[in-house]
């Protein structure tokens, strides 16, 4: 099937969602599985450089929504940035933490310039509160030998980031964040630190991340770390309501 359903977007947003499994795929044939699984909402994302293939999704009524880029870094040269404030302490997050990193992710993601909020038919609360989710599981569905890690001060869960192994000695960071008013003080620096010498201690050799293309802070940070920009992605949506053939 050149489409895949997606039970967490329809369990979130009421309607029945799928992704595009194979952009390349032939549009009648995408449409036509669709319309035999009742799908509501398509999503798609396509290599920036696969123009032909944006416009004709364009021309079918699918709607540019954001841009992901895509780097990564070799673990054995990661150039150390100076850690965050003596007061801040970076630890692997306990099962209990879900709900404390739960409240920094509804917190930081709050209107997210990401795909989901860009689409102004999807419930915004709704947009904020699948981030809220992801941040939880993580949580409790992290493994040892890549822990999240929480940045904790008096007491209290103001950062967190969390990283899964993709594909050999390569590990992806999934998701993180810092609390808004905690920002701008080194946190993210110090639990990205923190991650990748806990991935190379555990002989990963590759680390890659990504984010929207305007998200320039974290980027800048990636590059002080070696990290260099290897591939990007346009995401589009594409309503089909009741009416439509």
């Amino acid at each position: 099937m050149p489409i895949a359903f997606n039970e967490m977007e329809t369990r979130r947003f009421g309607i029945r969602c799928a992704r595009v499994e194979d952009p390349r795929a032939p549009l009648t044939e995408i449409n036509a599985a669709a319309q035999s699984q009742e799908i509501a909402f398509l999503s798609v994302r396509v290599a920036t450089d696969d123009i032909a293939i944006v416009q004709a999704l364009e021309e079918d009524g699918y709607r540019l929504m954001d841009t992901l880029v895509y780097y990564d870094a070799p673990l054995s040269t990661q150039p150390i940035e100076p850690r965050a404030q003596d007061d801040i302490e970076i630890r692997a997050a306990a099962p209990q933490n879900a709900d404390c990193v739960g409240k920094v992710a509804a917190a930081a993601f709050s209107g997210f310039f990401g795909h989901y909020h860009a689409d102004t038919r999807l419930s915004q609360d709704a947009c904020d509160a699948i981030y809220v989710d992801w941040a939880k599981n993580c949580v409790m569905m992290q493994t040892r030998g890549l822990p999240v890690l929480v940045a904790q001060t008096s007491g209290k869960i103001v950062g967190f980031l969390a990283a899964r192994q993709c594909e050999g000695t390569c590990a992806n960071i999934t998701l993180n964040a810092i609390s808004p008013p905690m920002q701008g003080r080194g946190i993210y620096g110090a639990l990205l630190d923190g991650a990748l010498q806990i991935m190379a201690a555990k002989g990963y050799q590759k680390v890659t991340i990504s984010t929207q293309i305007n998200n320039i802070a974290v980027q800048r940070s990636w590059g002080r770390r070696g990290f260099r920009l290897q591939r990007s992605f346009y995401t589009l949506h594409k309503w089909i309501d009741a009416q439509d053939p």
